[in-house]
């Protein structure tokens, strides 16, 4: 308990907000991995029949127990940050799962169903990845299957589209509206066709005509990281069979190297780093290594896998990137979920956090700290660098 209230400010903010939190560690279970998605879901979805809005107030009791114990096996450094990361990933997806079902059958009550079609959730950045912090936003792209001219067969009939756009806003609001059992997630939909000015929810086949003409590099390269994480097995299927074609070269011929170097270089004008250990925005950063990997991928049209650790692995194996890059993304990945928790504004914490902050990440000081962190950023700088220099059509 002390520990967090002095070492990790997200937590015992939570924590004075609804000290309730608290009570879940009292479980000797507490300190235990989260298990897989599917049993996240059945935790968290009730054993009975209850009011939507009851549902969603139990369901944001569930995920910010679970969350704050994942910050505190963190403070305990009794796990691996990865696979916290990874353990908020999957609480996030059963999360997804279990608000979005809901609010399908809350928003069928009124407009039944589009016949032939159903709603998709993509998950990309982080999510799509399956490697979330305390503080990650969720980045989501809402589709439909089926004819986006259908109508839905409810005592309140809409078009498919007005339906969709309709049920995401609701799914949106189920995951980030707070309640008084707190909120759950800031929801990012700003990846979709067209960005914050398209539409929140397109169909299938307008997704996938718009990702082969008319999206631009920086989409694709989010593409890389996107997998489907709401919808019925072949609906998923046909998502990720649209995804692949894509990256695998069913997409307008560009520049690709050119138009990162520009991407990247308005990022750094318009997001500098926080402080000495913003890993994720220092230059040789967390953001380098993924325009790295993005482009390789890109330009070299293979290595695609939504997990970094293993689209990394795979470009190794096929020599396109150095083998060390896989390291140095754990270690960056590393230190920054310990970041978010323990100094969130990128400084370097003071020497008690300091210390703990060493030993989360098995290094004998904040000093060494420090120096593995510059040494991997210089590997990462130096392979970014050298695709900067490069030009091609791809």
């Amino acid at each position: 308990m002390g520990a967090i209230l002095s070492h990790a400010p997200p937590l015992a903010e939570a924590l004075g907000r609804r000290p309730a939190l608290l009570d879940g560690l009292i479980d000797a279970s507490a300190l235990d991995p989260l298990g897989s998605v599917d049993a996240l879901v059945a935790q968290l979805r009730p054993a009975e029949p209850i009011a939507y809005e009851a549902l969603l107030d139990q369901l944001r009791a569930g995920v910010n127990e679970r969350r704050f114990a994942l910050g505190a096996q963190l403070v305990a450094a009794t796990s691996d940050p990865l696979d916290i990361a990874a353990g908020y990933a999957r609480l996030a997806e059963a999360a997804i799962e279990v608000a979005a079902s809901a609010s399908v059958a809350e928003f069928a009550k009124r407009h039944g169903h589009v016949p032939g079609s159903e709603l998709v959730i993509l998950a990309l950045g982080r999510l799509g990845g399956g490697l979330l912090t305390h503080a990650s936003d969720l980045d989501l792209v809402y589709l439909f299957t089926g004819d986006h001219l259908a109508e839905s067969d409810g005592a309140k009939p809409l078009g498919a589209v007005l339906y969709y756009n309709r049920l995401a806003q609701r799914v949106s609001a189920a995951l980030s509206v707070p309640t008084p059992a707190g909120a759950l997630y800031e929801i990012d939909t700003r990846l979709r066709p067209s960005g914050a000015q398209g539409p929140l929810v397109v169909s299938v086949a307008g997704f996938a005509a718009y990702q082969r003409h008319d999206a631009w590099t920086w989409e694709h390269m989010a593409l890389a990281r996107a997998r489907p994480v709401f919808g019925s097995p072949p609906a998923r299927a046909a998502v990720a069979a649209e995804i692949a074609a894509v990256l695998a070269g069913d997409r307008p011929a560009r520049d690709i190297v050119a138009e990162a170097r520009t991407m990247r270089a308005e990022i750094a004008r318009h997001k500098p780093p926080a402080g000495p250990l913003d890993v994720k925005l220092l230059p040789g950063g967390l953001v380098d290594l993924e325009f790295a990997v993005h482009v390789t991928q890109l330009t070299q049209r293979r290595g695609f896998d939504p997990d970094l650790r293993r689209a990394i692995a795979a470009l190794a194996d096929q020599g396109l990137v150095p083998a060390r890059l896989g390291a140095a993304h754990d270690f960056l990945t590393r230190l920054l979920v310990a970041m978010r928790l323990i100094a969130p504004g990128g400084q370097l914490p003071g020497p008690a956090s300091c210390a703990l902050l060493a030993r989360v990440l098995g290094l004998s000081g904040c000093d060494a700290v420090v120096a593995r962190a510059d040494a991997m950023r210089h590997d990462i700088a130096e392979l970014w660098h050298g695709l900067e220099r490069k030009s091609d059509g791809a």
